[in-house]
């Protein structure tokens, strides 16, 4: 799994590496790639969580807080490096949101849906 979890993480990487112009235009409705984010660290969140399980509650916690914490600073770290590094793509703030909201329904997913 932890092959699994590390292969996401380069995958995102890659996606946000791609140069404005290589990236195919999918628009389903507006903003459709927030959604896009939010399902890319919803993933990232849970396999994370999965690579590092604990059954004592504060190690959990604090897992939970250090993967929710990674999803926003990946995220932004993300989209400052694509705005001085990746040809044709900017800054967006709400992709980096997308990117956080979607690490915390994914480790809340994680809580409630595979750790129950």
């Amino acid at each position: 799994m932890r092959f699994l979890a590390i292969a996401w993480t380069i995958l995102i990487f890659v996606g946000c590496s791609l140069p404005g112009r290589d990236i195919p235009a999918v628009s389903v409705f507006d903003h459709f790639d927030k959604v896009v984010h939010f399902t890319f660290f919803f993933t990232f969140a849970i396999l994370w969580l999965i690579v590092f399980p604990s059954r004592d509650l504060s190690k959990r916690r604090r897992n939970l807080f250090i993967i929710i914490a990674l999803s926003f600073i990946y995220g932004f770290g993300l989209e400052f490096y694509q705005i001085n590094f990746v040809p044709g793509r900017a800054w967006d703030v709400w992709d980096g949101v997308a990117d956080g909201v979607g690490g915390i329904v994914g480790a809340l997913f994680y809580i409630y849906r595979i750790v129950k």
